[in-house]
């Protein structure tokens, strides 16, 4: 009876133990449960809510161009652009049609975009629009805060410019890659700028630098929260020219004046170092502004460009086809200048034709041998006919009829 008792003692306390033991355990655990759903519980249905990733890409600011005595000639500005990010989507039909009521987009053409980009990763934002105006910015961010485009994305993008409208034949402009580009070229994707035509192009490589990017934690809203990650982008190089932007904006002024006398508003200017072949300006008129280009150009601006009868995107100074013997006038001219035969205020007017041989030609285009300065007995001051839009520099009657040279 007494080693009963003994065994009945063991395994009450035995039990006991346990009881307490289990009593420990369902309490941590109670108060474990307490802890994450009360005191901790708002932190935790954050984290729930939060627990998006998005990978932002960071453009890089292309390389600042600089004439020979350091003045900026293009630089970057600020701008916005407005993406669409598909890898958030629940509707993309819903998405496009509010994005389109709320920045004022013609849905047609949103659509358009999204499906030219269909085929590409979905995790790669859609640009809708490029330099997007302040109203459309604020316009979207007040309807991200209502939870309506969570899956719209604005960001602060880097955009060329070009501070004047000024030698744009020879800088070129920047511009999307297209299909084409992206195929040949694989390290560009699409969306990325690059140049298209121009120095923007000769020295895109040079020019573009390298993209970084962002990993951030998104809400539900589609705002960031916290930054996981950052690569900064690198700037490209920056080009100095030999490009002297007094001698470049006296050109411009030059043709100005032409057009503004109503005289023409087409032509080219190329400024030579002669010592080293330097190339000092730069010009073909008529032009346009590369800042047309910079964001993205429209329809209607490049319908214009394009439909222009004087074609102002071609580059006279490097694409036009002229006669070679127009170069050999100014030698005429410094050698009469050098001779004494003429002064810097010499002029002489030419009504329209040349006679040479004892025959006359038309425009001008084959006046017989060209004379020699020393064969002019005076500062003539004759009038020659048939050369139309063109200044004689003289004229002098020989046995052989009258001979005329043209300055221009």
């Amino acid at each position: 009876m007494a080693h009963q008792a003994e065994d009945r003692r063991r395994i009450s306390s035995r039990l006991m133990v346990l009881q307490v033991a289990i009593g420990v355990v369902f309490a941590a655990l109670a108060t474990s449960f307490w802890v994450l759903q009360i005191v901790q519980g708002q932190k935790y249905v954050e984290m729930a809510e939060n627990n998006h990733q998005r990978t932002i890409a960071l453009r890089a600011p292309r390389g600042v161009l600089f004439d020979r005595t350091g003045r900026v000639l293009v630089d970057n500005r600020h701008s916005f652009t407005i993406s669409i990010l598909r890898e958030h989507t629940k509707n993309l039909d819903h998405t496009i049609r509010e994005l389109s009521s709320i920045a004022g987009l013609d849905e047609k053409v949103v659509r358009q975009i999204v499906d030219r980009h269909r085929s590409e990763p979905s995790y790669r934002p859609i640009v809708v629009v490029e330099d997007a105006t302040l109203a459309q910015v604020s316009a979207i961010a007040a309807h991200k805060l209502d939870f309506e485009l969570p899956d719209v994305d604005v960001a602060e993008v880097p955009t060329r410019k070009y501070p004047e409208v000024l030698a744009a034949h020879l800088f070129g402009y920047v511009g999307q890659v297209n299909d084409q580009q992206v195929a040949n070229d694989p390290s560009l994707k699409s969306g990325d700028i690059v140049g298209q035509s121009g120095l923007e192009k000769v020295y895109n490589p040079v020019l573009k630098g390298e993209d970084g990017a962002r990993v951030v934690v998104v809400n539900s809203m589609g705002r960031e929260i916290r930054v996981l990650q950052q690569e900064n982008p690198t700037e490209g190089k920056r080009l100095q020219l030999t490009i002297d932007y007094d001698v470049q904006r006296a050109t411009e002024e030059a043709f100005n004046a032409v057009t503004a006398a109503g005289l023409t508003n087409a032509g080219a200017a190329v400024v030579l170092d002669p010592r080293t072949g330097e190339v000092l300006a730069f010009t073909s008129r008529p032009t346009y502004d590369p800042n047309d280009f910079a964001a993205g150009i429209d329809r209607g601006t490049w319908n214009s460009l394009t439909g222009d009868e004087q074609r102002p995107l071609n580059n006279r100074a490097v694409q036009g086809r002229y006669s070679p013997g127009s170069t050999f006038k100014m030698a005429v001219g410094l050698a009469g200048l050098e001779e004494g035969v003429i002064d810097p205020h010499f002029t002489v007017h030419c009504g329209g034709g040349a006679i040479s041989m004892a025959a006359t030609s038309n425009a001008g285009r084959r006046v017989g041998t060209e004379p020699s300065i020393s064969r002019v007995p005076s500062r003539s001051r004759a009038t020659c006919t048939s050369i139309p839009s063109r200044t004689c520099l003289g004229s002098t009657k020989s046995t052989s009829g009258r001979r005329c040279w043209v300055l221009a």
